[in-house]
């Protein structure tokens, strides 16, 4: 064992988080999201589920925190199973891996792995079989994330015919930002919820943000939910963290490189604010 193994072994003691998101997006627009994480607490284990759809009847959240399995992967597959749900799904990589540790401190770190930033899609739920394209990451977290220095983030990704983008930004005083087009790492794009620019690679991405997948104190919910788990979790975080609001959209939106023809994109992307207590 080398001395990060044994430092790493060390932070994973005290707090883990093992999270997954996996996503699906059909050509007739429907769009799901899925998380399935574990999370180990001073020698407590939860772990947690939920299930957002979104098509032409509406808005549907599940969630639940018992029997959840974690995805499963093997090369440039992925597959996920939920009982409770009644899915199975599987997501065949057509892209390159991205990988970036978003934090690291004496007390722990946040390694980002998106496995596939888009992947070929087959869902079976309730016996029926749908088709499309997807995006699945990975988040290991070590230290409890109020830890990490951040008034809001931004996150999302889109895939087309042609192109793949996705985004990172945590802002405080400073901006840490992590974007990546066709696999290439791009530096100091502008990153706004309606809006993706680099003037370097000479591009823009408009987002309409025209449907709302979440809008709610989200961390605060599902708190409330571990506390049954987890008694006193909730006395630990900061209220600024406790209350942060989350928004989650899924946008149709124009991307135009170097000033070529404007091509249509699909895109799910989010902010959280973790100021809304003070607004």
């Amino acid at each position: 064992m080398n001395h990060n193994d044994k430092k790493t072994n060390t932070k994973q003691g005290v707090f883990l988080l093992n999270k997954w998101f996996l996503d699906f997006l059909s050509k007739s627009g429907e769009a799901m999201i899925f998380y399935a994480a574990k999370l180990s607490f001073k020698g407590i284990v939860v772990n947690y589920a939920s299930w957002i759809k979104h098509d032409e009847s509406g808005l549907r959240t599940r969630s639940h925190f018992r029997n959840v399995k974690l995805p499963e992967k093997n090369d440039n597959l992925i597959t996920w199973h939920d009982e409770k749900f009644k899915i199975s799904g599987s997501w065949h990589s057509i892209t390159k891996p991205l990988k970036a540790r978003i934090f690291d401190s004496d007390d722990g770190y946040l390694d980002w792995n998106c496995f596939q930033p888009a992947s070929n899609v087959e869902l079976k739920i309730n016996e029926k079989i749908i088709k499309g394209l997807g995006y699945v990451e990975q988040l290991i977290l070590t230290t409890p994330p109020w830890h990490i220095p951040m008034n809001d983030l931004r996150w999302g990704r889109f895939h087309s015919l042609h192109d793949t983008m996705v985004w990172i930004e945590l802002r405080e005083q400073n901006k840490q930002q992590w974007l990546w087009l066709n696999n290439e790492r791009i530096l100091n794009p502008i990153i706004e919820d309606d809006h993706i620019v680099s003037e370097d690679k000479n591009f823009v991405l408009n987002l309409d943000r025209g449907i709302v997948l979440e809008s709610e104190k989200k961390i605060f919910k599902v708190v409330e939910k571990l506390l049954s788990y987890l008694p006193g979790f909730k006395q630990l975080m900061p209220a600024k963290f406790l209350m942060a609001t989350n928004y989650k959209w899924l946008s149709k939106g124009e991307f135009q490189k170097k000033g070529h023809t404007k091509r249509q994109v699909m895109a799910i992307h989010e902010w959280v604010n973790f100021n809304s207590q003070d607004q």
